[in-house]
């Protein structure tokens, strides 16, 4: 017979499981006739699946333990030892399946297809089921502000449309546990540390992108005005925590990039609710 546990402790919870979170969401989607975004919104997961299977990990698709779309993009969740493969060479595939798909691409849609791409860890609600409520916590909301963030958003207006379709961000911890331990087998040098704030959220972040062209060649992958998170000396340097909005009450949610202020407002974490607006 087990002994009861002590009820000073019973507050105390477990760890919900690590999981590796990718997100993608479509350039410019709104800019095409609302007959022909239906069709869109379909072909976005048929495009990650294809990308899988370019390059042979097909059935790191069917391992998804809990997936939806957003609209614009969609996002799935995987074991966490999974995490390399979608850096290297997923990133890669998906910029090459994006090329087949753009240069047979009909003349209804408003330009080619280019996708942000947003990768994250950290342990977050899965039930293995897809069920609601899976893909909440913390660093979902981690996820999609990095995917919101300036740096990637801009690696995509600052290039040719017609060459660089795919512009990815990840989290520190993702660079340290895959980039940086070399699991990956990408060398860190193709990757440039970056400061992202999208609403409360600040932390460091990476930026990678498989085919650079266009002003990302000449001026490199930071807004001229921009750079490298305060106190980050540019080499992966932890930066310092951020400070709490000013006004109101917030709380502060640990994440993978660090800490996340949620402000006064209420955060909706849920996978099938889609990415906040």
């Amino acid at each position: 017979m087990s002994t009861p546990m002590d009820p000073r402790y019973t507050g105390v919870s477990a760890l919900p499981p690590y999981r590796a979170l990718l997100v993608v969401d479509m350039k410019d989607y709104s800019g095409n006739a609302g007959r022909y975004q239906t069709e869109l919104t379909k072909l976005i997961p048929e495009i990650m699946q294809a990308a899988f299977e370019r390059v042979g990990l097909g059935w790191i698709w069917d391992r998804k333990t809990a997936h939806n779309g957003t609209g614009d993009g969609y996002a799935i969740v995987l074991p966490p030892e999974l995490l390399p493969h979608l850096l290297n060479p997923y990133l890669a595939a998906l910029q090459e399946e994006l090329e087949v798909r753009n240069r047979n691409r009909p003349h209804t849609w408003n330009g080619p297809i280019r996708f942000r791409v947003s990768v994250n860890v950290g342990p977050i609600s899965d039930s293995g089921d897809n069920e609601i409520g899976d893909g909440s916590g913390a660093e979902r909301v981690v996820l999609h502000r990095l995917l919101d963030s300036s740096p990637v958003r801009h690696l995509l207006t600052g290039s040719d449309p017609e060459v660089t379709q795919v512009a990815a961000i990840i989290s520190r911890r993702v660079y340290e546990d895959a980039v940086e331990a070399r699991f990956a087998d990408d060398p860190p040098t193709l990757y440039v540390v970056a400061g992202a704030e999208v609403k409360t959220y600040q932390g460091q972040a990476y930026l990678r992108v498989p085919k650079p062209s266009g002003q990302l060649l000449v001026q490199g992958f930071l807004k001229p005005d921009s750079g490298p998170e305060p106190g980050s000396s540019g080499n992966g340097a932890t930066p310092p925590p951020p400070s709490p909005p000013s006004g109101g009450f917030g709380v502060q949610i640990n994440g993978a990039s660090g800490p996340v202020y949620t402000g006064s407002g209420t955060q909706n974490n849920t996978l099938h609710q889609g990415r906040d607006r």
